[in-house]
């Protein structure tokens, strides 16, 4: 049976009916062309990795096929989980071994940064964490978050990055902008990463978004 067996590009792309440019289906193609990247590197099963990939993002509904109703329609904020169990059932039905489907939801299931009640314990599940976690920081990162910002009605700058409270006081609303994401999310990816072909993609990319930043504030402080 040919991978493509299981879940083709076409096929997963058709999922991918909504969503911002932050979550689109243009973010799955990235992540899984560097989860792939960094299975190969790292000797990980790389039919589980890109399956996870593609599905990592699907946005599950009580509308969508195969899928349990008991969880309804659920937010980003367990989005993971929803798309974990629509996974399992779509590649169970389509004859995926048992043991490649529990990891491939195992996968999908840590694959979160805001959600870390279930780690990555296969290397599978740290290629896709890792690259998902790339697509967050650098030039993408720094993009995906204006971009996420400008679709939730989010002011572009309110403050310093350096400035910015402690977690417990994090701003909200309009008032929570990308400098906020870059303060609370984005600069603390790049110490969360598992393997070491991640971690050498990430420096470079770290490097480059603590530079915007700082560039940003001094510009809008009419300093730069």
């Amino acid at each position: 049976m040919s991978p493509n067996d299981y879940l083709s590009e076409e096929q997963a792309r058709a999922l991918y009916v909504a969503g911002d440019a932050a979550h689109d289906f243009d973010h799955v193609l990235r992540v899984t062309h560097m989860a792939l990247r960094i299975a190969a590197a790292e000797g990980a099963d790389v039919e589980v990795v890109r399956l996870a990939a593609l599905l990592h993002d699907a946005p599950v509904s009580e509308k969508t096929p195969s899928f349990s109703e008991k969880l309804g329609v659920l937010d980003r904020a367990s989005h993971h989980l929803a798309a974990a169990q629509y996974a399992g059932q779509l590649l169970q039905g389509r004859g995926l071994e048992t043991e490649r489907v529990a990891n491939v939801v195992h996968c999908i299931e840590a694959h979160r940064f805001r959600d870390r009640s279930v780690m990555p314990a296969t290397l599978e599940a740290r290629c896709l964490y890792d690259a998902d976690k790339l697509d967050s920081i650098g030039a993408i990162g720094v993009a995906r978050a204006f971009a996420f910002g400008g679709a939730h009605g989010s002011r572009l700058w309110s403050e310093r990055w350096r400035d910015a409270p402690p977690d417990d006081a994090r701003p909200q609303g309009s008032d929570y902008t990308p400098v906020h994401e870059y303060v609370y999310k984005l600069q603390r990816l790049q110490g969360t990463l598992y393997t070491a072909t991640a971690r050498a993609v990430a420096s470079q990319r770290h490097q480059f978004m603590c530079l915007f930043f700082d560039q940003l504030d001094a510009e809008i402080q009419g300093l730069a």
